[in-house]
């Protein structure tokens, strides 16, 4: 699911990168592979928090992370 579709404070975890030209950038603000972060803004910009940074993400960049939940909550 697109990060977009989750709800603030949500804990979820990397699967993919819709575009691969985003990739590289995500993976210099932390975003590796599988990496748990959790959901703290919804909107433009989209804020997440990865281990003790927040980083804001523009919805046009949030609509191509591909997550899924971490928290223990069903899709």
């Amino acid at each position: 699911m697109p990060l977009t579709a989750l709800a603030a404070g949500s804990k979820a975890v990397l699967q993919d990168v819709g575009d691969p030209r985003l990739f590289a950038l995500l993976r210099s603000l932390g975003l590796t592979g599988r990496t748990e972060f959790r959901l703290c803004r919804v909107g433009d910009p989209c804020i997440i928090q990865v281990r003790s940074t927040r980083i804001g993400l523009s919805k046009a960049v949030a609509e191509f992370v591909i997550v899924s939940r971490a928290d223990g909550v069903p899709m």
